[in-house]
């Protein structure tokens, strides 16, 4: 069999030849966990014209990332950086899966917003995860945020006392 009938094949623009070894293996790779059930859905009428089994819809559901996650009890890992340059510290310690109570009023302005921006974008990144602005509502001069990793939820009241807020 050529490269170009391969490739036919496995892009669904000829018929599969199930006496193929290589057909046999491109129809199980097919297979694998790693899928929209909702494109599924979407598309079964699509799967179910072309009249092959290798293009059935595939029904496990996708391993989710909340289920792999042990549970425990995190860390509270405060700091208070004044440069950019140390934000490698937030990154480390919140991968760890700890809660980073972060303090830039020592900061300059410029490299506070950077700091903060960056902390932002890592909460966005990993996991949908909650950044918090601990003294927005507080009378005082102090700039302190948490960041808290998936699944754990801590008031802020709690947040406030432990980074000596209150």
């Amino acid at each position: 069999m050529s490269f170009i009938d391969r490739t036919k094949e496995f892009f669904g623009l000829a018929p599969m030849d199930m006496d193929s070894e290589d057909a046999y293996y491109a129809q199980e790779s097919r297979y694998d966990s790693g899928h929209d059930a909702d494109r599924d859905a979407k598309y079964a009428t699509r799967y179910e014209s072309k009249g092959s089994a290798a293009y059935a819809p595939r029904t496990a559901p996708a391993p989710s990332y909340e289920s792999a996650r042990p549970a425990y009890e995190p860390t509270i890992v405060p700091l208070s950086l004044r440069d950019y340059r140390e934000a490698p510290k937030i990154g480390d310690s919140f991968r760890d899966g700890d809660v980073v109570i972060l303090e830039v009023t020592d900061a300059e302005p410029g490299h506070a917003k950077r700091l903060v921006d960056f902390t932002a974008g890592l909460a966005y990144a990993v996991d949908g995860s909650k950044m918090r602005n601990l003294t927005r509502e507080m009378d005082t001069s102090r700039k302190v945020f948490a960041l808290l990793p998936a699944g754990v939820d801590i008031d802020d009241p709690e947040l406030q006392r432990m980074a000596h807020l209150r």
